[in-house]
């Protein structure tokens, strides 16, 4: 009865946390008149999403994706070319560019779902770098590395983008923790943690693995093209290796399989490292010290290892 009652107190306590954040982040705009930082959280708001469909694919199916930056990449190229050449308006091109991206993870699910452990994340890492190479090939589609200039914004208020951002975070971040929490999503913690054994079950597991693979590319495509709207260029660095990299390192900070956790990890390392801009020299030192100082004391994560570490407060 009193874990019962410590646990119900815990979680009235984490819905308040989550008011008071998202309050926070509402409320922005109207205390911070610094552009910059404006911008800087709109970047964190496009990374969250992305963390958080990243997670929703390896941290709760174990599907380890290497290549991630494939769907994002799509979803931003996407969303780049429909409007400069075809001039289709931005609120089209975002959830044209999630479809492209699901018809990624469709394309991409298929043949990985053979594969399993490091030989998935090679295969999902190779697959990445092929769009890499055809946006250099055809460059005089792609603008090559220097990529696509002229793309129309969301808007030019830099407040209406920053809560048109929210509103992209709320929504997709809304609903890929509502997928987490679902049986759904205890499905995929089941096929992660023993595949065979859920097999055993009954489960379809390679039926909801391509799902996963799909709905993650969905929403990592809707970062993507926002992404495009945002910055009003498409290059080759959606695509980089270091994005897919980048989100890996922002989960697993934040605390995979939790969704909330790589929300966290993509604000607290996009914030972080902007504050290091003005030590060049150190910069990738001090950042790569702060990330490697994260994993060895919190293996868990960030947002995991406070979150249960507040129970024992309130004993």
């Amino acid at each position: 009865m009193e874990e019962n009652k410590m646990q119900a107190g815990f979680r009235w306590e984490k819905c308040l946390s989550y008011g008071i954040v998202g309050a926070v982040l509402l409320l922005l705009p109207l205390f911070v008149k610094n552009p910059s930082f404006i911008d800087l959280v709109i970047l964190a708001n496009i990374y969250a999403v992305y963390a958080a469909s990243w997670d929703l694919l390896s941290g709760y199916s174990g599907q380890i994706n290497f290549g991630h930056s494939l769907f994002i990449g799509g979803g931003a190229y996407t969303a780049g070319f429909l409007n400069f050449y075809l001039q289709v308006p931005p609120v089209i091109t975002i959830f044209l560019g999630g479809l492209v991206a699901a018809l990624l993870g469709l394309i991409i699910g298929i043949p990985c779902l053979r594969i399993r452990g490091p030989y998935l994340a090679l295969a999902t890492f190779a697959a990445s770098a092929v769009p890499l190479g055809l946006a250099s090939v055809y460059w005089e589609y792609t603008g090559g590395d220097d990529g696509l200039y002229g793309i129309a914004p969301l808007t030019l208020n830099i407040t209406g983008k920053y809560y048109l951002s929210l509103f992209l975070l709320f929504v997709c971040g809304g609903i890929l923790l509502a997928i987490g929490r679902s049986k759904k999503g205890l499905i995929l913690k089941s096929i992660r943690e023993d595949e065979l054994g859920a097999m055993a079950s009954g489960i379809n597991t390679t039926r909801f693995k391509l799902i996963t693979f799909i709905v993650s590319g969905f929403f990592a495509g809707i970062a993507g093209a926002f992404y495009t709207h945002n910055q009003l260029h498409v290059g080759t660095e959606t695509l980089s290796l270091h994005l897919s990299i980048l989100v890996v390192i922002m989960s697993v900070v934040g605390g995979m399989g939790t969704i909330t956790g790589p929300i966290a990890g993509a604000f607290l390392l996009t914030i972080f490292n902007e504050m290091l801009r003005g030590i060049e020299e150190v910069r990738l030192l001090i950042y790569t010290l702060s990330v490697v100082f994260i994993l060895l004391f919190m293996p868990k994560g960030v947002l995991p290892t406070l979150t249960q570490g507040l129970p024992r407060l309130f004993r």
